[in-house]
C-alpha cells in the first residue's frame, strides 16, 4: 500500500497555498482535454505492456455533459531495441498508441526529446495541440488517480509550468521523492520532500521533478526546448531549472498523484559516470557560476577514492572519467559508456566456488557483516547458505526489500583510516558497494554485495595507496578545469528545440482505438 506523507507531521511550514477545490472542467464543454503521454523504452517490452495496462486503468474524469474529460494519446519511443517494441506488445483496442522507433539508442534524454518533439509536430500537423505532455518512464506504475491529480494541480496553479508526482518505492510503498531541489552552494540535487520529510501541503513548489512522472504545459516545450542530449541522468533536473527560469513560472509536485518507480541504488555502475559528467547543466541553467561548478566537481573526489579503498577502481574510474569528460566539454550522447570496463556482479550461487580457493589461507573463520546491507529474501538466504557451507561464522543478514539508506560520510572515518594504514580487522568482510568509511579495510577478503549479486576483492594496501594518488591527481585536475569554466556550454548548446532536434526515425506505427 502506497504511503502518502502526512502534512501535520511537518515542523516548518512552506509558503504555498493549499490545492484549490476547483472542479476540473474543459474550456469547451463539447471537447475533451488532450493529454499526450511520452515514454521511452529500450529492450523492455514487458514494461511497455504493463504501462499500456496501467494507462487503460487511469481515471480520465467525466464531463458535465457525459463522457471522459481527458483524452489520452501515448507515444512510445523505441530506442532501437533488438526486437521492435511494437511487435512485442499487444495494444489494447481502446488506446491510441504511436510507436516511434529510432535507429540508435539515444538514452532516456534522447528518447524523451524525440517523443516531445513528435507530440508537438503531430499537434501542428493535425491542428490539435495537446494541452499537456506527460513524461512517464515505462517502468513507472501510475495509480489510477495519478493523471487526473496532475491535471487538477495544474488547473489549481496556473503559474506552475511543470508538475511532478509523488514517487514511491514499488517494494515498500514508501514515498521517497516529492520533487527535488538544487543546492546553490555545492551544486548537487536531492529529493525535496518524502516520507521522512513530508510536505506541508498536498501541492508544493520544488526546484525540479523527476522525469519518471512529470507533466508540462505544451507551450513550455515549444518555447524552452527539449531535454539536453546527455543520454542519462540529470536531464530532468537541468530541464526543470531552465523551464522555470526562462518562462518565469514554477515547478511543483503533488502528493495526490502517486507513481511507483524503482529507487536508484548506490551500487549501480554507469549512472556514476553520467551523474559526474552531467552534474553541471543545472548549475549553468541557474547561473550559479564557477565557484559552484568547482565545489560540485570536488564532491566526486571522495566518492571515487572511497571506491578505491574498498577495491573498486573500476567504479572510481566512472567518477573520474565523468569529471574529465565534463572538463573537456564532452557532455553529449553516451560518452565513455562503451570504454568503461566494469566488473560484473556474480550470482550468490557462485560465491562458494569463487571463495573456496582462498579458504585455506584464512585462520579466523568469523565474518564481519556490514550493518547496512539490505538484501531480498532469496539473496539473503543464498548468501547465508554459501557462507555456512564454507564453514564460516557469519552474523544474521538483514532481509527484506532493498532500501537506500543515508549515513554521514565522516562517520567512522577515523577507524577507516586507521585500518587502511594498519591493516584489515578481519579475514573476511561482507560490505555494500557504497564505500563508506566504516567499510574500509574491514577484511583481507571483501565480498561486496548488492541484491543482484557480489564482487570479491582482496585487500592490497600498496596498490590501494598508489591508486589513491593517481585518481586523486586526475580528479583534482579535472575539478580545477571545470571551476575555471564560468559556464560549460554555449547558448546554442544548451537545449535542442522541436525544430532543430535531429533524430533518425526508422518507423512510426500508430494504433487507433477501435470505434464502436
Amino acid at each position: 500500500m502506497t504511503t502518502i506523507p502526512n502534512p501535520p507531521r511537518l515542523r516548518a511550514p512552506v509558503n504555498v497555498d493549499p490545492l484549490l477545490p476547483r472542479p476540473l472542467a474543459s474550456p469547451n464543454p463539447a471537447n475533451t482535454r488532450l493529454v499526450c503521454v511520452v515514454s521511452p523504452n529500450f529492450n523492455g517490452p514487458k514494461d511497455v505492456q504493463q504501462l499500456l495496462h496501467d494507462l487503460r486503468a487511469l481515471d480520465l474524469g467525466t464531463r458535465s455533459g457525459g463522457g471522459a474529460l481527458l483524452e489520452l494519446q501515448a507515444i512510445v519511443v523505441d530506442n532501437a531495441s533488438a526486437t521492435p517494441i511494437a511487435d512485442a506488445v499487444d495494444v489494447p483496442d481502446d488506446l491510441h498508441v504511436e510507436f516511434l522507433r529510432l535507429t540508435t539508442n539515444t538514452g532516456g534524454a534522447g528518447g524523451y526529446s524525440a517523443g516531445m518533439a513528435r507530440a508537438i509536430k503531430r499537434g501542428r500537423e493535425t491542428g490539435r495541440m495537446p494541452e499537456f505532455v506527460w513524461l512517464l518512464d515505462s517502468d513507472a506504475r501510475p495509480e489510477p488517480a495519478a493523471l487526473l491529480a496532475l491535471v487538477k494541480a495544474m488547473d489549481a496553479y496556473p503559474n506552475y509550468i511543470v508538475m511532478g508526482s509523488a514517487i514511491a518505492n514499488p517494494d515498500t510503498g514508501v514515498v521517497f521523492e516529492i520533487g527535488g531541489f538544487l543546492d546553490h552552494f555545492c551544486g548537487e540535487w536531492h529529493p525535496r520532500w518524502g516520507e521522512e520529510n513530508p510536505p506541508p501541503k498536498r501541492t508544493v513548489p520544488v526546484g525540479y521533478v523527476a522525469a519518471c512522472s512529470c507533466m508540462t504545459r505544451a507551450e513550455a516545450i515549444e518555447k524552452v526546448g527539449l531535454f539536453p542530449d546527455v543520454f542519462l541522468k540529470a536531464d530532468d533536473v537541468e530541464w526543470s531549472c531552465r523551464v522555470a527560469r526562462e518562462m518565469g513560472g514554477k515547478v511543483g509536485a503533488t502528493c495526490d498523484s502517486v507513481v511507483t518507480h524503482p529507487q536508484w541504488k548506490f551500487g549501480e555502475t554507469l549512472p556514476r559516470y553520467y551523474i559526474a559528467r552531467n552534474g553541471f547543466g543545472a548549475i549553468d541553467a541557474m547561473r550559479l557560476g564557477a565557484r559552484v561548478r568547482f565545489f560540485r566537481a570536488l564532491r566526486e573526489l571522495p566518492r571515487a577514492l572511497a571506491q578505491v579503498v574498498i577495491g573498486r577502481p573500476d567504479l572510481a574510474e566512472c567518477h573520474i572519467r565523468g569529471l574529465e569528460d565534463a572538463a573537456a566539454r564532452k557532455y553529449w550522447g553516451p560518452g565513455a559508456k562503451d570504454e568503461l570496463v566494469i566488473d560484473k556482479f556474480l550470482p550468490f550461487e557462485k560465491l562458494g566456488e569463487v571463495l573456496a580457493p582462498h579458504i585455506e589461507q584464512i585462520t579466523d573463520r568469523r565474518v564481519w557483516m556490514h550493518g547496512r546491507i539490505r538484501l531480498g529474501e532469496q539473496s539473503a538466504r543464498e548468501l547465508a547458505h554459501q557462507l555456512e557451507a564454507l564453514g564460516l561464522d557469519a552474523p544474521p543478514i538483514a532481509r527484506g526489500p532493498f532500501i537506500m539508506e543515508r549515513e554521514r560520510f565522516f562517520t567512522g572515518l577515523r577507524g577507516g583510516l586507521w585500518r587502511l594504514l594498519r591493516g584489515p580487522s578481519h579475514s573476511i568482510a561482507v560490505i555494500p558497494v557504497r564505500g563508506r568509511p566504516n567499510a574500509w579495510a574491514r577484511g583481507r577478503i571483501q565480498i561486496e554485495v548488492m541484491p543482484q549479486g557480489f564482487v570479491l576483492r582482496k585487500f592490497h594496501r600498496r596498490t590501494i595507496l598508489r591508486q589513491i594518488v593517481s585518481f586523486g591527481r586526475r580528479g583534482l585536475k579535472a575539478a580545477v578545469r571545470i571551476g575555471l569554466q564560468h559556464t560549460g556550454r554555449t547558448t546554442a548548446e544548451r537545449l535542442p528545440t522541436v525544430d532543430n532536434y535531429a533524430y533518425e526515425v526508422e518507423s512510426i506505427r500508430t494504433f487507433e482505438p477501435a470505434r464502436s
